[in-house]
């Protein structure tokens, strides 16, 4: 009998050091979960090296070189038609002055521009042409009225920056003979004005 109750009053205490043994555990186990979880919160925060009242920082933006122009005719906006009205076919130059009335280009860029033009070739109208070489243009650095080409040609050599928040701008006279014997009809043809660095060995290519 006596190793059976021997055996009785050992089982509660052995079960009561199991249950305080799995509680222990239990604890260890929370309390692990929980540094964990503050281990993750404090390395999600930002680590500041102080903290005050007020905030100081400094920005930086870096400007890139900008070329930027526009050509009116009359007023009108960019690439306005070029409208010479109705001439007569009697072979004398008419000439149409640059400026709020005529022909005028514009510059926004933030460095100091070379423009170059040219035109797209004869005026025509179908069959009807009027050579290219009747159609003129002085301006900028071109003193005297010379007539377009089909390739490009400066026109305006180290024209400065524009001003901060403006622009500079540039009366272009146009030139234009209808020689006699020209037949009745609409002509047309394409002005282009092109700007690049001032000093560009390249010159301009497009458009």
């Amino acid at each position: 009998m006596f190793p059976l109750l021997a055996i009785f009053v050992m089982n509660p205490n052995h079960s009561i050091d199991n249950n305080w043994s799995d509680k222990n555990m239990m604890n260890k186990k929370i309390i692990g979960v929980m540094a964990l979880a503050l281990v993750m919160i404090v390395g999600a925060c930002p680590a500041f090296a102080a903290s005050s009242a007020s905030s100081t920082q400094q920005v930086t933006v870096s400007v890139d070189p900008t070329i930027a122009i526009a050509a009116t005719w009359a007023s009108g906006g960019n690439n306005s038609t070029i409208s010479l009205g109705a001439l007569t076919a009697d072979g004398i130059q008419k000439t149409f002055a640059g400026g709020a009335s005529g022909e005028q280009l514009y510059t926004y860029s933030n460095v100091a521009i070379d423009v170059y033009t040219k035109a797209s070739g004869d005026l025509t109208d179908g069959s009807n042409t009027i050579a290219l070489s009747n159609f003129l243009y002085k301006g900028g650095s071109t003193g005297t009225a010379t007539a377009f080409s089909t390739t490009y040609a400066k026109m305006y050599n180290n024209w400065a920056k524009a001003p901060q928040g403006s622009y500079n701008v540039a009366p272009i006279e146009l030139d234009l003979t209808v020689p006699f014997g020209t037949a009745p009809s609409n002509y047309t043809n394409t002005v282009y004005f092109s700007a690049v660095n001032a000093g560009n060995a390249t010159g301009a290519t497009t458009p």
